[in-house]
């Protein structure tokens, strides 16, 4: 059975962005950053439950989606679990013979075998000031929480996804321990404005109109004269929270942890106003995790927490903007010393868009997986766009084996791993640098929708590039299927200029390196968002794939390693933990040439949480940091790929020697086998 209830006592009072670092004893008054009303659910954890959304591990492992009854006006429970299923899949291997059900999973570990969960959820918006946009906040309990040892977790999501994009990450470690669980996403999520059609998203993802929306949107463009005029000279266009907020908002994620938190123990002392002690920061474990953006969140928000809501950190794979530091330098066995790290996320990846579709062609990456060594019409476009780049001056060389080469250094000289080459074909084949430029650079430009920034905007398109309107069931299902970014659902990137791929490539490069107006909005908004490295000395953990070719390691955790050394010195209490033959997207490693390649990620947070939870509980040592080397599988001699087993995967050492990690005078150093 599942009990829903409404909640309308919350009023928004008003919280500026030092507010969220709450006093320890305000842990029983509704915040004053929430807005709207709450919705709290009960889930019985047989019909449906808190972690797989009542599908279980076989639902979750099915090729087949879950559906509506009406495509047009699916209910908030039926978008929750199809949200549920696409989070959980787009950031797991969810095979058997990749170690779902066996080794991770939701099952593994519970008394449930399904996976299932029972519990209380509760949802809210919340404000940072009266003129700020909706976040979304979510925090679960349950039933197993333990109240004499209560534990809080945070999951703020990965990457722009929706609320809840960290389930099948954090999530599932936090509930299976019987710890709740705070998840933000971070103002980005499925904030989606559909422009012409007048349509946007509630709170529990449905289309509302947006003229009478109000505070009920999770993100509405400013319904203005101007707005009116673009969407009669540009139709069918779509505005998107994180691009298009006109806010820079990353600046604020580690603010957003923080009320989610203090969100979190509002929730708790109602759900167990009985209790004698009420939870506060004093008496409850509360441990700052996730991945990807979400780890960068989490770290955020360690940083600037001043009050001491946070104990510890577990964060995996995270990005994080940093400041250029020419104090430390990074090498890698007996490599040449590298001295250019710390390089933005924007930035290699507006130089990967130029020069990885030309490097993929070298003769050691054709035949990775998606290389185009079998595909002669994907290769004669990869061609052609080397001799593009000869064309605009980008590469020197005459000849094809040349252009390749030169492509493969302009790589390395910015300090990205061999290690992450053999992703290169898949990177390009998803466009994922274009996706990343598009959006981050309308973000951290604060730049509008109307602005149409290099020339490209968001539409569905139709046969002949023209944008057309989505029907109400694309629309509807967005908030279940988009990651919070485009291209998704139908959504493609739209121009507004007609131009060659690669001139809006140097577009958006050009406002990297550019001196003019909208380059110098751009970085300017990158340096908003750098981290100080300062973690006042909390216990922190963080895990990385050496293979990851989307947040490149000595542009992220090798370097956040350097800087917080220099400026915590002997009081750093971080550990790092680099694993080889990982990368950032797990749900890959389903597919045919990563499984006999990578090995999971998600198994090393996992390991790394339950160190730091017993480092916090048991006073346990926490391992030094050190390089995990592990053994991806292998084919028997018929051919058959091995399953995943625990000799792929070692224990991170208690005592590491041979694999550890250093920083000594100045240089990280990082061991090779």
């Amino acid at each position: 059975m599942i009990k829903i209830t409404l909640i309308t006592s919350t009023v928004f009072i008003g919280l500026s962005l030092g507010a969220c670092d709450m006093k320890k004893s305000e842990t029983s008054q509704a915040p004053d950053f929430l807005v709207g009303d709450m919705v709290r659910v009960q889930y019985d954890g047989i019909s449906d439950d808190l972690l797989t959304g009542g599908l279980g591990i076989k639902g979750l492992q099915s090729s087949i989606p879950p559906t509506f009854k009406n495509a047009d006006i699916p209910t908030p429970a039926e978008l929750r679990t199809y949200a549920i299923y696409s989070n959980y899949r787009a950031l797991n291997d969810t095979t058997t013979s990749g170690g779902f059900g066996r080794i991770t999973g939701p099952n593994v570990g519970n008394k449930n075998d399904q996976g299932k969960i029972a519990g209380i959820e509760y949802l809210s918006f919340m404000k940072l000031t009266p003129n700020h946009q909706n976040v979304t906040l979510m925090v679960q309990i349950p039933d197993n929480f333990n109240r004499k040892e209560p534990c809080l977790i945070t999951g703020p999501s990965s990457g722009s996804r929706g609320i809840y994009g960290a389930i099948g990450t954090v999530g599932e470690w936090a509930l299976k321990k019987g710890c709740a669980i705070a998840y933000t996403d971070k103002g980005t999520g499925t904030g989606f404005h559909y422009l012409t059609s007048g349509k946007v998203f509630d709170l529990q993802g449905q289309l509302i109109d947006a003229v009478t929306a109000g505070d009920r949107s999770s993100f509405t463009v400013p319904l203005t004269s101007e707005l009116k005029d673009y969407n009669e000279k540009y139709p069918n266009r779509v505005a998107i929270q994180h691009a298009h907020s006109g806010l820079n908002d990353e600046k604020n994620w580690g603010q957003y942890v923080l009320a989610s938190i203090k969100f979190a123990f509002f929730v708790m002392n109602k759900e167990f106003s009985e209790n004698k002690n009420q939870f506060t920061p004093e008496n409850t474990l509360v441990i700052s995790s996730s991945i990807s953006q979400g780890g960068h969140s989490s770290l955020l928000a360690a940083e600037q927490d001043k009050t001491g809501l946070i104990d510890a950190v577990v964060v995996a794979e995270p990005n994080i903007p940093l400041p250029k530091n020419n104090n430390f330098v990074i090498q890698m066995g007996d490599q040449e010393p590298l001295t250019n790290h710390s390089i933005n996320i924007y930035d290699y990846s507006t130089l990967l868009n130029l020069y990885q579709p030309c490097a993929v062609l070298s003769e050691d990456v054709l035949n990775a997986p998606f290389g185009v060594a079998g595909n002669p019409a994907a290769k004669k476009i990869l061609i052609a766009h080397c001799s593009m780049l000869k064309e605009r001056g980008l590469l020197t060389a005459d000849s094809l084996e040349t252009q390749i080469e030169q492509s493969v250094s302009k790589i390395r000289e910015m300090g990205i791993l061999d290690e992450t080459r053999a992703l290169g074909p898949i990177n390009v084949a998803i466009n994922l640098w274009a996706t990343i430029a598009v959006n981050y650079s309308n973000a951290y430009g604060y730049f509008s929708v109307m602005d149409n920034l290099c020339g490209l905007s968001y539409a569905k398109l139709n046969t002949t590039g023209q944008a057309v309107v989505q029907s109400k069931a694309e629309m509807a299902a967005t908030f279940s299927q988009s990651g919070g970014i485009a291209p998704v659902s139908g959504l493609v990137f739209a121009p507004t200029e007609l131009k060659l791929p690669i001139d809006y490539a140097l577009c958006f490069r050009d406002l990297m390196t550019g001196k003019n107006e909208q380059a110098l909005r751009v970085q300017q908004g990158i340096k908003e968002t750098y981290h100080t490295a300062n973690l006042h000395g909390k216990p922190t953990i963080i895990v990385h794939g050496q293979s990851d070719a989307l947040i490149h390691v000595n542009h992220s955790s090798r370097a956040y390693l350097g800087l917080n050394k220099l400026i915590e010195g002997d009081n750093s209490n971080l550990h790092y933990y680099e694993i080889s033959n990982a990368h950032h997207f797990d749900a890959f490693n389903a597919l045919a040439g990563f499984n006999s390649r990578y090995i999971p990620l998600h198994h090393y947070l996992l390991s790394s949480l339950d160190l730091m939870y017993d480092h916090m509980t048991q006073n346990t040592s926490l391992p030094d940091s050190q390089v995990v080397w592990t053994t991806p599988r292998a084919f028997d001699d018929n051919g058959n790929l091995e399953d995943l087993s625990e000799k792929h995967l070692p224990i991170i050492l208690p005592s590491p020697i041979m694999s550890q990690i250093k920083v000594e005078q100045g240089m990280i150093k990082i061991p090779v086998k």
